[in-house]
């Protein structure tokens, strides 16, 4: 795929896109897009300001649209049916922080609904992100709710109540739980010597320090899953952990009761984690940190992870790519970071929530600056070749489609 998309286009066409004020300004904005158009490249955004779903062009034309007619709780996945998998927020949702949802839609091609199911309650939450898997069950992330009472007799060292994360994978159809994981199986902690979990946190890189960051923190939300990737071939569970600022990598072989131990599954450790990186300093470890905040644990074709760091560089976010090589290994006192094989920053480039990173076709990576509306198209030398500030004010992830795909022929475009 060539376009037209010089350096010297792209900078003119920012300045236009960002501060467009009469018409004659937009005249000309719109010249500059009609340059950088290929009609076989379209966008599935996720439009959290309108509580919809759109496929665009490059020119911001839009070729299809969902209106959920509920608000929208993060993530969509467009199935290569033409049918739609959506994220809502529940009416009665308890448990409300950022990115709560509650409810999963499935919104088949013409736009009917498959079918509708709820996971909320007084004592949990589904939030942010779900996957469709090929034995067609969903996966998704919970907050549970636990009593400060509660906490504390798990070691706990904040003065509120607990909402600590657990994993569920669901047949939709039967709403029967095939599988799940709860984080509160496998803490440690170094705090409290009274209590059973209580250890060194150096030495068990495995376990989950329930106490890393409670002293910043004023509400349970103290882990923050926002995102999720199964990897099935190698049956591996990936998990973006914005308040401990890393990837949390699982063992998704397991059964549910070895998930709840530290033994059993491929790796033979039960639910505890199997890898985890970007921040070493959440388990007392060597090692540079990379991750400040996280979004969307994207697995590439290659193995690599792309993922959204909101907040490296302060007010400025990156766009990471790691070399992961399964089997994994966490060593206490060694090293665990795998390599950083690309990023891309800018100076304009910032979102404090939200946010993706999507290897395209051409080699180039999309990037959605969420909380800015904004597109961003790099290349592999950091060269931007398109820039572009939609109409929706607040994007959680965009994904790119190719007209040959079999989803975009099941909607007839």
């Amino acid at each position: 795929m060539l376009m037209k998309k010089l350096w010297m286009n792209t900078t003119i066409l920012g300045l236009l896109i960002f501060s467009a004020c009469n018409e004659e300004v937009e005249e000309v904005m719109n010249e500059e897009l009609e340059e950088t158009t290929d009609t076989e490249t379209l966008f599935l955004v996720a439009d959290q300001q309108n509580n919809a779903a759109h496929i665009i062009t490059y020119d911001g034309e839009e070729l299809f649209n969902w209106d959920f007619n509920s608000a929208l709780g993060n993530d969509i996945n467009l199935l290569s049916d033409g049918s739609l998998l959506v994220c809502l927020k529940a009416d009665n949702a308890a448990i409300t922080y950022g990115g709560y949802g509650g409810v999963f839609r499935k919104i088949n091609a013409d736009q009917s609904v498959a079918w509708e199911i709820s996971y909320s309650t007084e004592d949990y939450t589904a939030h942010h992100d779900v996957e469709y898997l090929s034995n067609g069950n969903i996966i998704f992330p919970v907050w549970q709710e636990l009593s400060q009472a509660e906490a504390a007799e798990e070691g706990f060292g904040g003065n509120y109540r607990l909402n600590p994360e657990s994993i569920i994978e669901m047949n939709p159809i039967t709403q029967e739980i095939v599988w799940e994981w709860h984080a509160m199986d496998h803490i440690i902690q170094d705090e409290d010597p009274s209590k059973s979990n209580y250890g060194s946190v150096a030495d068990n890189p495995n376990k989950i320090d329930i106490n890393y960051n409670y002293r910043t923190r004023d509400n349970g939300d103290i882990m923050h899953i926002n995102g999720l990737t199964l990897d099935e071939e190698n049956d591996l569970l990936y998990l973006t952990v914005n308040n401990y600022s890393e990837v949390w990598v699982l063992d998704h072989s397991t059964t549910t009761e070895e998930a709840k131990t530290n033994s059993g599954g491929n790796y033979g450790l039960g639910g505890d984690l199997v890898y985890r990186f970007g921040n070493p300093e959440t388990y007392d470890n060597i090692g540079d940190a990379t991750l400040s905040n996280v979004h969307y644990p994207n697995l590439l074709e290659t193995g690599n992870m792309l993922v959204y760091a909101n907040s490296v560089y302060g007010n400025q976010s990156e766009v990471v790519e790691y070399d992961l090589n399964p089997p994994y290994s966490l060593v206490a006192g060694q090293n665990n970071e795998p390599d950083v094989v690309w990023t891309f920053t800018d100076n304009d480039l910032y979102s404090s929530g939200i946010s993706s990173a999507v290897r395209m076709d051409n080699g180039n990576t999309l990037i959605t600056e969420g909380r800015e509306g904004t597109l961003w198209e790099v290349t592999d030398v950091g060269e931007i070749e398109w820039l572009y500030k939609t109409n929706y004010s607040t994007i959680w992830r965009t994904y790119v489609f190719y007209k040959d795909d079999p989803a975009i022929s099941a909607l007839g475009l």
